[in-house]
C-alpha cells in the first residue's frame, strides 16, 4: 500500500495539537503543585508564628506574676496574682502585649494583633509602621481554689486561605513557692 502526499494532509496539525495538549497538561500540573506549595508554606509560617505568639502570651503573664511578687517583697503592695484580681476557681480572659503592666491590662475583645514592620514586634498599639495581622491572642488566667496556683492558657487563632478558625493553645501552671 502506498501513501501519497494528499492522504497525509493535516497530519502535522493534528500532531502539533496533540503535543501542545500534552505540554499544557504538564504545565497545569506544575502550576497546581506550585500554588499548593506556596499555600502550605504560608500555612506552616502562620502556624509557627502562632506558636511563638502563644508562648509569648505565657511568658508575658509570668512576667506580670513575678512583678507582683517582687512588689510585695519590696513592701510596695502587689502580691501573688494581685495584678489579675483573680477569684479562686474563676477564670478571666485578657489580651495584652509586651508593653502591658498591671494598670493597662485589657479584657479580651478579639482584636487582631498588629505587626510593626520596622521592629518585627507584635502589639496592640497602632503606629505609622503597624499593620493588622490575622492573629488574635486570648490569655485566660485562673487561680486554684487554695490560691497557690495560677493556670495560664494562651490561645492564638488565625485563618490561612480556606483553612479558617485555626488555633494554637498553650497552657502552664505557676505555683506560689514563696507562700506569703
Amino acid at each position: 500500500m502506498t501513501f501519497n502526499i494528499e492522504s497525509r494532509k493535516g497530519q502535522s496539525l493534528i500532531e502539533a495539537m496533540a503535543a501542545l495538549s500534552v505540554l499544557m497538561i504538564g504545565f497545569m500540573g506544575i502550576l497546581s503543585l506550585l500554588s499548593k506549595s506556596f499555600f502550605y508554606g504560608r500555612y506552616v509560617s502562620d502556624n509557627m508564628n502562632a506558636t511563638y505568639l502563644a508562648s509569648e502570651g505565657i511568658e508575658l503573664t509570668k512576667s506580670l506574676i513575678d512583678h507582683d511578687v517582687l512588689l510585695a517583697l519590696a513592701g510596695n503592695g502587689g502580691g501573688w496574682g494581685s495584678c489579675f484580681s483573680l477569684s479562686p476557681g474563676v477564670s478571666k480572659d485578657f489580651e495584652f502585649d509586651y508593653t502591658a503592666n498591671c494598670n493597662t491590662l485589657m479584657s479580651y475583645s478579639d482584636r487582631p494583633l498588629l505587626l510593626d514592620s520596622t521592629t518585627g514586634l507584635y502589639s496592640y498599639m497602632s503606629s505609622g509602621n503597624t499593620s493588622a495581622t490575622n492573629f488574635t491572642r486570648l490569655i485566660r488566667v485562673s487561680e486554684s481554689a487554695d490560691g497557690n496556683e495560677i493556670t495560664v492558657k494562651s490561645i492564638v487563632s488565625w485563618s490561612t486561605g480556606y483553612l479558617v478558625n485555626q488555633s494554637v493553645s498553650m497552657e502552664d501552671q505557676f505555683y506560689n513557692w514563696r507562700l506569703e
